[in-house]
């Protein structure tokens, strides 16, 4: 079976792909030399994540499940819904652009509220209650479990926050 022409292998490739530019971005996260000797570090997750989707990737290209069914990539994907994935993903990139102005519980509202409308979500306060209660549960676990400090924003500060 040629490469090219299974849909399988190919998205297990680029998915491979961008599991060996993650897990090279990994390297460069710096590690506090105070914890830098401890089990679990900033490094850890991230690392084995991305040795895990490699691995994972590595079995579906090398021994895949099942074979091609004569499908072409082109033929699988003629019915998709092209502009919210786009629209997604563009969302993504300015939701990572504007990160450091908003801040985190903002902009992951605001991010979330978004990708409900672009899904053409009509329920507008649901989609409030969901966005704020998502944000603010994550806020919660990253901050107050994990310990992690999470930036208020510029917006924040501008207005007289600290």
């Amino acid at each position: 079976m040629n490469f090219i022409n299974n849909k399988d292998k190919v998205g297990s490739g680029l998915i491979l792909l961008f599991a060996l530019v993650y897990l090279n971005a990994s390297f460069d996260i710096t590690i506090n030399q105070v914890i830098g000797n401890e089990v679990m570090t900033a490094k850890t997750l991230p690392t084995y994540l991305a040795l895990l989707t490699i691995f994972v990737c590595l079995i579906q290209i090398f021994f895949p499940t099942r074979e091609a069914a004569g499908e072409t990539i082109s033929d699988a994907i003629a019915g998709f819904q092209w502009k919210p994935c786009l629209l997604l993903t563009g969302l993504m990139l300015l939701y990572s652009l504007t990160f450091k102005f908003f801040g985190f519980f903002l902009g992951t509202f605001l991010f979330l509220f978004t990708g409900f409308s672009i899904l053409k979500e009509k329920r507008y306060l649901l989609s409030t209650t969901v966005a704020l209660s998502v944000a603010g549960f994550m806020w919660i676990i990253l901050t107050q479990v994990f310990d992690i400090y999470l930036d208020s924003g510029e917006l924040f500060r501008l207005f007289g926050g600290k």
